[in-house]
């Protein structure tokens, strides 16, 4: 039984292999299975879409066909098997994850990720439409104080805070009971004893604040804040201090997704704070 079980391990490797070789070891084949992703296409629509002759084309389309990765259908139309489905969507995470990567190859290099989850570091391509925001140091009172203005102006605010903010009891006041704003913050116990008590107590006595407070007990190497209109994303530099100058902004829905999701995982392992 044993030897049948590494048989069928060994055969089903060989097939992952196959696979493997036929989507990513050819760019023309790779270009098919990302354009099929999008929907099934004739011979010319894919031609066109991946800027290859009809005989090229042809070549890697019957490569991909012969391992049931794709199939024509009753109108001659490439289609997606359910295992090509897979493949490309696979296929389009790796490549969307390269392209952040590379896009900000010295931001990722420089930088502690040792706090992201691997279940979000495998959906790091959701942030290909980033932008790297790198402020001079005479500028970055500046910027946060850009920030800031941008949070009072919204209506939801979740994030991991595990840096210092100068008078943050005082913005979190203004922004729950003056603003209204719907907050919901995981702290690391340095930032939250370093916080001024009165004035939380103050806030969750007010019947009309939507402030909800979460601990963490280590200090985190991650720093992000997350509204209805974008994510700020910050990390830590390998001696532990955070990275002012360096913040990662994404205004569209996948990047902002993707933080609110990275602020879900801290809040389930977190213990809420009452006062």
């Amino acid at each position: 039984m044993k030897e049948i079980a590494e048989q069928e391990e060994k055969k089903d490797a060989a097939i992952g292999r196959s696979i493997l070789r036929l989507a990513a070891c050819s760019d023309l084949r790779s270009s098919i299975l990302i354009s099929l992703g999008e929907g099934k296409k004739s011979l010319g629509e894919l031609r066109d879409s991946i800027g290859s002759s009809s005989t090229t084309a042809i070549h890697a389309l019957r490569e991909l066909e012969k391992g049931s990765i794709l199939i024509q259908d009753e109108n001659k139309d490439y289609v997606l098997t359910k295992i090509g489905e897979i493949v490309a969507l696979k296929l389009i995470d790796f490549v969307q994850a390269i392209e952040v990567l590379k896009k900000y190859e010295t931001f990722w290099l420089s930088h502690n990720l040792s706090d992201i989850p691997e279940s979000l570091l495998e959906r790091i391509g959701e942030l290909k439409e980033s932008n790297l925001i790198e402020a001079p140091a005479a500028d970055v009172l500046k910027i946060f104080n850009e920030f800031v203005e941008l949070l009072k102006n919204s209506k939801e605010i979740r994030g991991v805070t595990s840096m210092f903010i100068p008078e943050f009891g005082s913005l979190l006041k203004e922004l729950t009971i003056e603003k209204n704003v719907d907050v919901e913050l995981v702290l690391t116990k340095e930032i939250f004893e370093g916080m001024d008590k009165e004035i939380l107590k103050e806030i969750f006595a007010d019947k009309s604040s939507k402030l909800k407070l979460y601990l963490m007990k280590e200090n985190l190497k991650v720093a992000f804040t997350v509204t209805n209109d974008l994510l700020s994303f910050g990390l830590f530099n390998f001696d532990s201090t955070y990275d002012w100058n360096k913040d990662l902004i994404d205004t569209t829905e996948e990047g902002i997704r993707w933080g609110l999701d990275l602020f879900e995982w801290y809040r389930e392992i977190a213990e809420e704070i009452h006062l």
